[in-house]
């Protein structure tokens, strides 16, 4: 029930901004708001999450790297498919692809399912996993793109691209102060930590107005096959690869193992229709597939649980 009252409360969040586009906000751009979520909200929330927990509690090299494997062979499908099937060939398109069809919405739904489910117990395993992602799926989707638009080669251009893509962001830099903040044990200030406590909870309903707001249903007609062959490898392939992939390495951490397959099995974040829209890249069609992939989700996750728990 808690996972239906989620998928649900993030249905109203969407329904708000594209309320809120076609009345009081007619004609303004959402751009600021997407550049707040990704340049202050999303590394508040990173830094909290990290900052806040053990490094023994958050690094499990094997497990991380095999939700990883999982993520690039699904990425790879996803890919694949939308090449073969739907004969797309932008390098740039294909880079977003691959994020909708891996990138979970680890904030809003996979928070409350997962330690709903399983508790304290798997609280570790979960934000590693969440924080991997991040770093990972979001870094790697910059890094790719901006490959892309930089020209020449050689060793020069390369760390261009990285820093570009890594060094500035400011998802891969929370993450990673926020690691050197729990190994070092160091305490924030009083009135940093609170204003960072105040402005972590915006991510996820400002990152959900966005994407109401930005919501075109005549795309749907423009890529409607397209768009559920990427919500079918979001909410099947993912996490059946990432159940095999686990299975086959013979992990046997039952909190582990169920965390990283219900992360998995949850619908696209919104955070990848941010990354859409700072690039440019099919952005209506990112924001479409987050919502069929949410609502699908209703149905998908609960037969997940169901068989895996």
């Amino acid at each position: 029930m808690a996972g239906v009252e989620t998928i649900l409360s993030l249905f109203i969040l969407i329904g708000l901004g594209y309320l809120g586009k076609r009345t009081v906000l007619s004609g303004i751009s959402i751009a600021p708001l997407n550049t707040f979520v990704y340049y202050f909200a999303v590394p508040a929330l990173l830094f909290n999450s990290v900052y806040k927990l053990s490094l023994d509690s958050l690094f499990q090299p094997l497990y991380l790297a095999t939700f990883l494997i999982a993520v690039v062979l699904t990425g790879l499908i996803a890919v694949i498919g939308c090449a073969l099937f739907f004969k797309e060939r932008a390098k740039e398109v294909l880079v977003i692809r691959a994020l909708n069809g891996t990138f979970s919405n680890y904030a809003y739904m996979g928070i409350p399912i997962v330690y709903g489910l399983l508790g304290e117990a798997a609280y570790g395993a979960m934000v590693s996993i969440i924080l991997l992602g991040n770093v990972f799926q979001i870094g790697g989707t910059q890094f790719l793109i901006e490959s892309q638009r930089q020209e020449g080669k050689g060793v020069k251009q390369f760390f261009t691209i990285l820093e570009k893509s890594i060094v500035r962001s400011p998802i891969v830099l929370a993450t990673f102060l926020g690691v050197l903040f729990s190994a070092f044990e160091l305490n924030l200030p009083t009135v940093i930590a609170t204003s960072l406590d105040l402005l972590a909870p915006a991510t996820v309903p400002v990152a959900l107005f966005c994407l109401g707001a930005s919501l075109e249903f005549k795309t749907l007609q423009q890529s409607r096959l397209e768009l559920v062959w990427l919500v079918i490898v979001k909410l099947i392939v993912h996490p059946l690869i990432t159940l095999a992939a686990f299975s086959i390495a013979g992990l046997d951490d039952k909190n582990w193992f169920l965390a990283a397959v219900y992360l998995a099995a949850l619908p696209t974040g919104a955070l990848a229709h941010v990354m859409a829209v700072r690039y440019d890249v099919r952005e209506k069609e990112t924001s479409l597939t987050v919502v069929l992939s949410t609502m699908a989700s209703l149905l998908s996750v609960s037969l997940w649980v169901a068989w895996v728990f």
